[in-house]
């Protein structure tokens, strides 16, 4: 069964997840080398250059990973939830 903390703690994580992807160089600039490869890809380069779009198919995949294993997946976007809390806390803090 699925429970608020859950809800909150995934949609969070996609959010940050998503918003890594399109918007994020990452470390060592992984997520722009990943886009350059993208490019190749009419289909994949629409689906990450839009975290709209790609919040869907962030949060369907853990959807599918909760339900193999709900606490494993939520301790492990635990981390991306509480960056997205820190995120939005710092952007309606600032200045």
């Amino acid at each position: 069964m699925v429970n608020y903390f859950d809800v909150l703690v995934l949609g969070l994580a996609t959010w940050r997840i998503s918003h890594m992807l399109v918007w994020e160089d990452g470390p060592f600039k992984i997520f722009i080398r990943m886009q350059s490869w993208m490019e190749r890809n009419d289909f994949l380069i629409d689906l990450f250059s839009c975290v709209w779009c790609l919040s869907v198919w962030v949060g369907a995949i853990l959807v599918l990973s909760a339900i193999i294993d709900k606490t494993v997946t939520i301790y492990l976007m635990l981390p991306f939830a509480l960056s997205s809390i820190t995120i939005l806390l710092e952007r309606t803090t600032d200045g």
